[in-house]
């Protein structure tokens, strides 16, 4: 499932949108010491991490088309988890 994040308003769906990241700083003072130390550094990236994402605020999707539950057409569901799409995914 995707979100259609892009319809999201800033100080009303969501607070903000960061995504953790190192700082370059950061990074070159860690490789350096490790060249230093003769340590090996390895690199890997986790496709799926805004998948394992926590929530900080209720969010509310509708049913997708195809998929809507004849006996109660008008529900909503809450997200126990982040969804791509969402603008809250990076955090």
């Amino acid at each position: 499932l995707v979100v259609r994040g892009y319809r999201q308003e800033e100080g009303i769906d969501f607070k903000d949108s960061l995504a953790p990241v190192a700082k370059m700083e950061a990074i070159r003072i860690f490789l350096a010491y490790a060249a230093h130390k003769s340590f090996t550094v390895f690199q890997m990236d986790v496709k799926t991490v805004f998948l394992h994402g926590t929530l900080k605020e209720d969010v509310y999707v509708c049913q997708p088309k195809g998929f809507i539950d004849a006996n109660h057409p008008s529900h909503v569901y809450k997200l126990k988890k982040v969804l791509y799409g969402l603008k809250q995914a990076p955090r």
